[in-house]
C-alpha cells in the first residue's frame, strides 16, 4: 500500500526505558557474575558457588531475552524489544494496560510508573519510566479504539512537565519535530 492507507496502517509510537533502569540490570547482572567468580576461585564447587553461578545465568538471561529497552505500539499491538529479541504481542491477547505500583520503579514525579502489559496471569514491562504526557496522547491516537478496552484513561495519564522517554536518545528516536 501507498499513500494515506499505508500511513494509517505504519502508524506507532516507541516508548523507551530509562538509561538508570537498564544499567542497573546489567550491573546487577554482572555483580552476581563477580561474586560467583570469587566463590570459585575461592573454594571450587560448593553450593555457594552452585547457586551464584545458577543466579548469574538466571540474570543474564533476563536481562538478554526479558528486559524492554524499548516498546513498540501501533493499532496491530505492541512489540517489546529487548537485547537479544523482539516480542510481540496482538491487542486481543492483551487484557489490559496498567501502571507499574511505585516502589518497584521509581518515578522522580507524581506516583505513576511505566506501563505494564496484563496478559492472562502475566504481567509484561513495557518501560520502566513514565512517559510525557504528549507521548501518552499520541499513544491513544496510534491505538485508536482499543485506547479504551485497554484501560488507557485520564486516570493513567502522566503529569504535565513529564520529560519524553526519547530524551536522551539518538536522533533518530525523536519524533518529527522534536528538538
Amino acid at each position: 500500500m501507498t499513500g494515506p492507507e499505508a500511513a494509517e496502517t505504519d502508524a506507532r509510537i516507541v516508548l523507551h526505558s530509562s538509561w538508570t533502569g537498564i544499567v542497573m540490570a546489567v550491573l546487577g547482572a554482572v555483580l552476581l557474575a563477580v561474586i560467583a567468580i570469587v566463590a570459585w576461585a575461592r573454594a571450587g564447587a560448593t553450593v555457594v558457588s552452585l547457586g551464584a553461578t545458577a543466579l548469574t545465568l538466571v540474570a543474564m538471561l533476563v536481562v538478554a531475552f526479558d528486559l524492554p529497552v524499548a516498546t513498540s505500539f501501533s493499532e496491530r499491538g505492541l512489540v517489546r524489544h529487548t537485547p537479544l529479541r523482539r516480542h510481540e504481542i496482538t491487542w486481543d491477547a492483551v487484557a489490559r494496560l496498567k501502571r507499574a505500583r511505585v516502589g518497584v520503579h521509581h518515578t522522580r514525579r507524581g506516583k505513576l510508573g511505566g506501563l505494564i502489559a496484563n496478559r492472562g496471569h502475566r504481567n509484561y514491562t513495557l518501560v520502566d519510566q513514565l512517559e510525557s504526557p504528549q507521548e501518552f496522547d499520541e499513544l491513544r491516537r496510534v491505538l485508536g479504539p482499543v485506547a479504551v478496552r485497554l484501560g488507557l484513561t485520564d486516570e493513567l495519564r502522566p503529569p504535565d512537565g513529564q520529560p519524553p522517554t526519547w530524551l536522551y536518545r539518538r536522533k533518530q528516536w525523536r519524533p518529527a519535530g522534536a528538538r
